[in-house]
């Protein structure tokens, strides 16, 4: 299976999980209407297309420099690639010391070892929530915005300030307390190509993990 194909799978099932779960917690409630104050502007942020990270990484549409930090307070990744159409060259710094690794597109076992190198610290799990909250008022347009060489819109995340509905279902699904805060670019055809953010996780014995995303692309 591609890395890609992976992604899709893996990214599929948790967002499948998130719905049925959501589904059996909500089940016993009551609907009821929205209020005038709780219709708040979502900000076209259904043109952000969080599987496009993937799509770019297994088939470079140009030259571009990929970077990937991810830190949980104890543990710190730093993902660093310089990707063309044909090849990409990662270095990468972690608790165990440096890693390099050189793909050639035209091999498969490369290619594919390459894009193993850039999963992986909660990538999928991270893809997933902001999927699930993507297109309500958690995440609204801020406007016009050139970043690492692209035109791009950009969307602020805040779960926390989202209307009181998109809020609750937010918390019902990932626990009170949980939480998505941060910056998004995307391009025309909703690509991100920078993502800052922070995001909290509640655990079963009630303590909160932290974590911080620090995504993007550059373009050459």
């Amino acid at each position: 299976m591609t890395f890609l194909a992976k992604f899709r799978v893996e990214h599929a099932k948790a967002m499948c999980l998130a719905v049925v779960a959501l589904a059996l917690l909500t089940s016993g409630c009551t609907s009821k209407s929205t209020s005038a104050d709780e219709k708040i502007e979502t900000g076209s942020s259904n043109r952000i297309n969080i599987n496009c990270i993937g799509d770019r990484l297994e088939n470079p549409p140009e030259a571009f420099h990929y970077s990937f930090k991810f830190t949980d307070g104890k543990d710190a990744v730093d993902k660093e690639a310089d990707i063309t159409p044909q090849a990409m060259d990662i270095t990468i710094q972690d608790k165990s010391g440096s890693h390099n690794y050189h793909g050639v597109h035209s091999d498969e076992g490369s290619w594919s070892s390459a894009l193993v190198d850039l999963s992986g610290s909660g990538f999928t799990v991270m893809t997933a929530r902001l999927d699930f909250i993507k297109d309500n008022s958690a995440v609204k347009s801020g406007g016009a915005e050139v970043i690492n060489g692209y035109q791009t819109t950009k969307y602020s995340i805040d779960t926390t300030a989202a209307n009181s509905s998109d809020k609750q279902t937010f918390e019902t699904m990932f626990s009170p307390g949980s939480y998505e805060k941060g910056n998004l670019w995307a391009t025309a055809d909703g690509c991100p190509v920078k993502l800052i953010l922070d995001e909290g996780r509640k655990i079963p014995n009630g303590n909160l993990d932290n974590f911080h995303y620090d995504i993007a692309m550059i373009k050459k």
